[in-house]
Formats: structure tokens, sequence, C-alpha cells
């Protein structure tokens, strides 16, 4: 016969299991991540806007952490931009020129656009939880769109290469823009 004591190591383990998961967001479908809500995604709080794909949030509980808007890279702000990286752009002072002024107005628009505001995290199970410098990578959505496209549409952003479930409409979003000669696009040759 079990005592009430045999059974206190299972609810332990199922207690934390269960805690260690509460907070996990389920991963979105491909295309989806424009149509969230805080129901399928993670509500935050924008706190700072470090450049235009990098974000401070803070969550309900209190906690913050800093976000790298997955899929997409814009100019540097706070460094020197490489113009191999983006596609077409001269390496000479007008195309690093260019591209700096291009990173200031990407900045812009994610601190008009975000900067404490409510919006909705959405993760990618293709490209894990965490990135380089241990950032959250996620879809940002905010008045039911998606921010990160939004960038890539009007030529804010490249394409960042890596491993992401809507990494094909990202392309073509970039070569959209590209093709447009929008944003980054105006400082190809």
């Amino acid at each position: 016969m079990c005592r009430r004591d045999d059974w206190l190591p299972v609810l332990l383990v199922v207690c934390l299991l269960s805690a260690g998961c509460a907070g996990v967001a389920p991963a979105p479908t491909p295309g989806a991540e424009a149509t969230a809500t805080p129901s399928n995604g993670t509500a935050v709080r924008v706190v700072d806007v470090v450049d235009g794909d990098t974000l401070d949030v803070r969550f309900p509980d209190g906690r913050t952490d800093t976000v790298r808007l997955l899929g997409v890279d814009t100019p540097e702000v706070h460094t020197e931009n490489d113009p191999a990286e983006f596609e077409g752009v001269p390496d000479t002072e007008a195309g690093r020129t260019c591209l700096r002024r291009q990173g200031e107005a990407a900045s812009a628009v994610a601190s008009e656009r975000l900067a404490d505001r409510e919006v909705t995290l959405r993760f990618d199970a293709a490209a894990g939880r965490r990135g380089g410098y241990d950032r959250l990578l996620a879809y940002v959505v905010t008045d039911g769109e998606s921010f990160n496209a939004a960038l890539l549409e009007r030529g804010h952003a490249r394409l960042y290469d890596s491993s992401f479930r809507n990494r094909d409409r990202y392309a073509a979003l970039e070569r959209a823009a590209r093709e447009a000669g929008r944003g980054v696009w105006s400082c190809a040759e």
C-alpha cells in the first residue's frame, strides 16, 4: 500500500515541469505571426528601442529581457556597417554613410511604432528561443502586423541569414524592396 509521502516526489516533479513550461509560447505557423494576439504569443511592454532590430522588453511578471527581431537585420547605428552585408551597396564612404542614415531611419521607425507600447512576441521553433548574445529571437507583432516583415517590406532591413519558418516570405519581401530601391536598397549602386 502506498503512503501519501510516496507521492510527494512525483507531485514535486510534476509541479516543476508544469511551472517550467507555463511561459513557453506556441510555435507560429508559417505566415501566422501577422495575426498574433496575446493568447497565441507573449504580451510584453517595450521599455527601450536599442536600434532597428533590437528591443528591451518587460514581461507582465516584471522580468526584463532583450529581444532580437527574428529574420531581419537593420544597418548598425552604434558600430560601423559592413556594406558587403547589403548586396549592391558599395564599400565606400558614401555607401557607409548611406547605411548609417538608413540605420538611423530604421531605429526611428522602431521607436515610433514600438517604444513604450505593448506588443506580442511570437517564437519560432525552427529558429530556437535565443540567438547570439543570449537575446530572445522573436517576431514582434503590433497593431495586428508583423513588425519584422514591415521592416523588410519598407526597405529598412535585409533578410538575416538564419533558419526560421518565414524565411521564403521574408526573402520575397526583401527582393521586392531591393527591386524598388526602397530604404537600405537606395544605397546600392
